[in-house]
């Protein structure tokens, strides 16, 4: 065997050997990632738990959620009000009279 082929022959195991070791240290790497999931996730799910308590307990957030309620009640009765006046036909009527289906 020549010189040439012998280095050849050996940097290809050299590779392969390499190869086949980086492959399982980034399946390790993995499996533990994977495995990590699940921990976080738990942690994740008990930190939006607490954090819905808090903002539950907080009267400033509850004052703003009385806020909204009474403006969407008055949003409602209005619409009411003016669907009174001024049905919703679904029809779009221009200056000249002529009316066209929305579409």
């Amino acid at each position: 065997m020549s010189r040439a082929s012998k280095i050849t022959f050996a940097l290809s195991c050299v590779f392969t050997a390499s190869t086949v070791v980086g492959v399982h240290i980034v399946q390790g790497l993995e499996r533990d990632t994977l495995h990590q999931g699940p921990i976080k996730d738990a942690q994740r799910v008990a930190a939006r738990k607490q954090q819905r308590l808090a903002a539950e307990a907080d009267p400033e957030k509850e004052r703003q959620k009385l806020v909204n309620r009474s403006e969407h009640e008055l949003q409602q009765e209005l619409r009411k009000k003016y669907e009174a006046v001024q049905p919703l036909s679904g029809k779009v009527v221009t200056k000249d009279g002529e009316a066209i289906d929305d579409v």
